[in-house]
C-alpha cells in the first residue's frame, strides 16, 4: 500500500452508519449526521488540506443513496427510516421553529410623516385628508361632509395633529387589535364641539339611544350638551371598559336627564325603571317643579337603588324621600298614603282633603312610622311567600316533600327539595314510614 493511500485511510473513516467523514472535521466520539450537519442534506466541505477518496466505498448501511458526486467529495440523501436520522431532524425543526419565533419578521406597515400630514391639512384637511393619510377613513369622511366639522374640527386639528401621527406611527411599530377599539378622549371632545348638539360624541362613545335622544332634542335643548363638558372623561371611561354590563343604569345618562328638561317629565324615572313617578312626573310636570328640582341632588341615590334592584329578588321597598316628596305638596289627596300601601287612608285624604289639613300636618311628623310599617307587611309577605306555608312543597313527615296542594302553584320553581330513596330526603336518615300517619292535605276551597 503506497503512502497516499495510508494517509487516506487516516483520515478518512466511516460513520456508525457506514457514511464517510474525515477526522479533520468531526471528533470520533460523535455521529456524523449529513442531515443535520446541513439542513440541505449534504456534507460540508472538507477542511483544506484533507484527502478526497478517489473512489467512494460502498453503499452503506439503511438504504443510503449514492448521489453523484460535486465539487470532488461524495454526497449522500439521509435515509428517513434512520433513528437518530429522524431524531436530528426533529431537533433542527424546532430550533428553526424558536428562532423564527425569537426573531419574527419587521413588519412591511408604513410610518408616516408629520410634514406631510401637516400639508395635507393645511391645504386639503376641511375635506379630511389628513385623516385619510392617518388611514382614518369614517373620520375623513366625516369631514368631507360636514367641511371639518364647520371648521372646528379642523382648527382644533392643527394643536392635535403631531398626537394623531404620533399614534399612528406607535400602532405600526406595536400593532395591537385592541388599540383599534379604545375611545380617545380629544376625539370625544372634537365630535362633541359643534357636533355634540345632535349626539355625534354619543354614537362615538356606543351610546346609540342616548345620541338619538340628542338627535331629536337638540342635545336636550342644550343643556345635555353643556354637561357634557363635564362628564365627557366619565363617558369615556365607562366605553372603554371591559367589565361593564348592558343592563346597568349609567351615572352620566341619569344626570343629563334629571337636569336636563326632559326631568320635568320623568325622563330619568322611566330610564330607572320608576315607571309609577314617570307617570306622575309626566301629568303632573315634576310636581310642580319641586320634585324636578329634588331630583337634581338625590339622582345618585336613585340609581345606586336601580341598580341594586336587579339583583335582588324583591325590590318593592319603600323609601322616605320618595314618601316625603308625595307629602308634599300632594299629600292633601293622600298620595303618600296610597305610596305606602294604604289605600283606605288615601281615598279618605282625598275626599276629606287631608282631613281639612290637620291629618297632612300630622303625617309630616309620622312619616318614618308609616314607611317602617309599610316595608315590615312587605317582609313578612315575601317571608310567606318564600316559606313552605305558601306554595312550594309542602311537607309531609320527617324531610318527606310533596307537591303542592291541587289549585296552588308554585311560585319558585326549583328552590324546595325534592323526594329521594325511602321516605327521608336527607341521606342516612331512616328509611322506614313514621311510627304515625301523615295528615292528608286540604285542596284548594275546602
Amino acid at each position: 500500500m503506497s503512502a497516499e493511500q495510508e494517509t487516506q485511510q487516516q483520515h478518512i473513516q466511516p460513520g456508525p452508519y457506514g457514511q464517510q467523514a474525515t477526522t479533520d472535521q468531526f471528533p470520533p466520539h460523535l455521529p456524523l449526521n449529513p442531515q443535520g450537519a446541513n439542513p440541505n442534506g449534504h456534507l460540508s466541505p472538507p477542511l483544506h488540506g484533507a484527502h478526497l477518496p478517489a473512489q467512494p466505498r460502498s453503499l452503506p448501511q439503511y438504504g443510503y443513496q449514492q448521489q453523484q458526486p460535486q465539487y470532488g467529495y461524495p454526497q449522500y440523501v439521509s435515509p428517513t427510516n434512520s433513528p437518530d436520522s429522524q431524531k436530528l431532524m426533529g431537533e433542527y425543526e424546532g430550533n428553526s421553529h424558536n428562532h423564527a419565533a425569537m426573531c419574527p419578521e419587521p413588519t412591511s406597515r408604513i410610518r408616516v410623516s408629520l410634514i406631510e400630514a401637516y400639508l395635507l391639512m393645511i391645504v386639503l384637511g376641511i375635506f379630511g385628508a389628513h385623516h385619510f393619510y392617518l388611514k382614518r377613513p369614517r373620520w375623513g369622511l366625516l369631514y368631507l361632509f360636514t367641511f371639518g366639522l364647520l371648521g372646528a374640527g379642523w382648527l382644533i386639528d392643527i394643536f392635535r395633529l403631531p398626537v394623531l401621527v404620533a399614534r399612528f406611527n406607535n400602532k405600526a411599530s406595536h400593532p395591537d387589535p385592541s388599540l383599534g377599539k379604545k375611545k380617545r378622549l380629544d376625539d370625544a371632545y372634537v365630535l362633541w364641539f359643534p357636533g355634540g348638539l345632535i349626539g355625534l360624541h354619543h354614537f362615538y362613545l356606543n351610546n346609540t339611544r342616548l345620541g338619538i335622544f340628542y338627535l331629536c332634542t337638540f342635545g336636550i335643548f342644550g343643556i345635555g350638551w353643556l354637561i357634557d363638558a363635564f362628564l365627557m372623561p366619565y363617558h369615556v371611561k365607562i366605553a372603554n371598559s371591559d367589565s361593564q354590563d348592558a343592563t346597568e343604569k349609567r351615572l352620566t345618562t341619569t344626570c343629563i336627564l334629571a337636569i336636563s328638561p326632559t326631568g320635568l317629565l320623568g325622563a330619568h324615572h322611566y330610564y330607572l325603571n320608576r315607571f309609577g313617578f314617570g307617570l306622575l312626573y309626566t301629568f303632573t310636570f315634576g310636581i310642580f317643579g319641586i320634585g324636578y328640582i329634588v331630583d337634581w341632588f338625590r339622582f345618585p341615590v336613585l340609581l345606586k337603588r336601580s341598580n341594586k334592584a336587579r339583583t335582588m329578588f324583591h325590590s318593592s321597598h319603600k323609601h322616605l324621600d320618595d314618601a316625603y316628596l308625595l307629602w308634599f305638596p300632594l299629600g292633601f289627596l293622600g298620595f303618600h298614603h296610597f305610596y305606602v300601601n294604604r289605600r283606605g287612608w288615601g281615598l279618605l285624604y282625598m275626599y276629606t282633603f287631608g282631613f281639612l289639613g290637620i291629618g297632612w300636618l300630622v303625617d309630616l311628623c309620622r312619616m318614618r312610622t308609616l314607611v317602617e310599617n309599610c316595608n315590615r307587611d312587605i317582609e313578612e309577605r315575601v317571608h310567606l311567600t318564600g316559606s313552605n306555608k305558601v306554595g312550594g312543597h309542602v311537607p309531609l313527615s320527617y324531610g318527606q316533600t310533596g307537591l303542592c296542594p291541587p289549585g296552588y302553584s308554585n311560585p319558585h320553581p326549583g328552590i324546595y327539595p325534592t323526594q329521594q330513596n325511602g321516605y327521608g330526603s336527607v341521606p342516612g336518615m331512616n328509611d322506614q314510614p313514621p311510627p304515625y300517619e301523615a295528615a292528608s292535605i286540604p285542596t284548594k276551597g275546602h
